[in-house]
């Protein structure tokens, strides 16, 4: 449970990721080891605790390890070509720089943290019986010219109270990245059904550490150095795991951050997301978070939105084996057939011979893109640049004859776009196309002679 305050040194902070960054340059295009985070531990910080009436008492550095363990188990089995290192596998206590550093260290290439939420309690009270009060009533008589007080006692029936701590009412699973100013519309509705609620629980007897403001000049510097480099991945991955999430039916309250930084977010050379499995006080939620059967489906959740953003990152589509070829006289190949055609233009051309340029004509983004000419694969996962990459087809008369461009990864920006420029003899066409892994585009030409 992450809280409002984050604990960072301010200049320190900057500096240190901007080393990490300078020593490391860009993210890697790999994924080779992925750290696992089990949000608090230790008897010095056991994070938020059930504290409604008739609650299970869970503690939060429970709940993260355990869930965190069956995610470390679920990464292995699913990816056993990556090292998946988790920060800690027993109750002990790490600080958030520890947390940092051990990510940092095994250079990993995805940070997932687990955390569990909490939020402020509001307080009930119930009549639990009655009691004898003696009271006074005070009446007053003259005596001598003046007024003298006399008291009578009687009883009276009053109600006894008791108090007790009512339980939330909100449940359900956000994640988090590190990025100013993005909150989802439904964790505002939130804040303005309860008000704030707790993100974190630090350790204050660190009196060296002190709150990260993201609106400090050098706040501001350590997240435009960390947009540039983690921010969009960091978000994706968050999207993505948001998605799983809605599918097992949970309640999912999107991407979301403070004007604040967090930590572990931000200190590490990563992208970085901290997901917020649940309430650990709302009843449906703390049950759901210590019964097994929840652990197990956040980890498997969690872990086939991991699945989807490295086929992504690294370029490998949805149901294609990466290393695949298709041949040139395969009939019908699969990375085709199995998307549509949604974006087809049509030109006439005169020239049986036609020479194509294809490039990135906007932001360079990594857009790689497989190209079939009449269901033969001409270009094999090139990576789009500002310089164009050139072939040549020869069209078969009497014939429709088309190109189709298939996305291998949506790149920085989806979705996957490219400039084609075809060259008729003396006539130069220019045709935008963009494919998704979703749908293909294609150009078919009419051969006029």
């Amino acid at each position: 449970m992450f809280k409002n305050k984050v604990p960072a040194l301010l200049i320190f902070a900057a500096s240190h990721l901007l080393l990490f960054l300078t020593a490391f340059g860009q993210a890697p295009k790999k994924i080779k080891t992925i750290i696992v985070d089990a949000g608090h531990g230790g008897t010095r910080d056991p994070g938020a605790t059930g504290q409604y009436e008739n609650s299970l008492r869970s503690k939060e550095k429970d709940i993260t390890l355990a869930i965190a363990l069956k995610l470390v188990a679920e990464l292995k089995k699913q990816f056993p070509d990556i090292n998946v290192v988790p920060t800690r596998t027993t109750d002990i206590y790490q600080s958030p720089p520890e947390k940092a550093n051990i990510a940092n260290e095994n250079k990993g290439d995805l940070f997932l943290c687990i955390h569990a939420d909490s939020g402020p309690l509001k307080t009930g009270k119930r009549q639990i019986g009655t009691r004898e009060e003696t009271r006074y009533k005070i009446t007053y008589k003259k005596v001598k010219k003046k007024k003298v007080k006399i008291s009578t006692p009687y009883t009276v029936t009053v109600p006894v109270y008791e108090y007790f701590k009512m339980p939330l009412t909100r449940n359900g699973t956000s994640v988090w990245i590190f990025a100013p100013h993005k909150t989802s519309d439904k964790l505002k509705a939130i804040m303005n059904e309860m008000g704030d609620f707790d993100i974190e629980t630090n350790d204050v007897a660190d009196s060296t550490l002190k709150p990260f403001d993201i609106n400090t000049p050098e706040g501001k510097t350590l997240a435009n150095i960390y947009a540039k480099r983690y921010q969009e991945r960091s978000d994706k991955l968050a999207t993505l795991v948001n998605d799983e999430v809605t599918k097992t039916g949970r309640e999912a309250l999107g991407v979301n951050q403070r004007q604040v930084g967090i930590w572990v977010l931000q200190a590490t050379n990563m992208p970085a997301i901290l997901v917020e499995t649940g309430f650990i006080n709302n009843p449906e939620d703390e049950r759901y978070l210590n019964s097994p059967e929840g652990q197990q489906e956040l980890a498997v959740a969690i872990t086939k939105a991991v699945k989807v953003y490295r086929d992504q990152v690294e370029h490998i589509a949805p149901g294609v084996n990466s290393n695949a070829v298709v041949k040139d006289d395969t009939p019908t190949p699969v990375a085709i057939s199995s998307r549509p055609v949604k974006d087809t233009k049509s030109i006439q051309v005169k020239n049986n011979k036609l020479k194509i340029d294809i490039l990135d004509d906007a932001e360079i983004d990594n857009d790689i893109v497989s190209v079939y000419f009449n269901k033969a694969l001409v270009v094999d996962r090139k990576a789009l640049t500002a310089k164009a990459y050139s072939f040549t087809v020869d069209l078969v008369e009497n014939k429709v004859n088309e190109i189709i461009l298939y996305a291998d990864n949506l790149g920085s920006i989806a979705p996957n776009t490219a400039l084609m420029v075809i060259t008729d003899g003396t006539t130069r066409h220019e045709i935008k196309l963009s494919a998704d892994f979703k749908n293909n585009a294609s150009v078919k030409f009419e051969l006029k002679k």
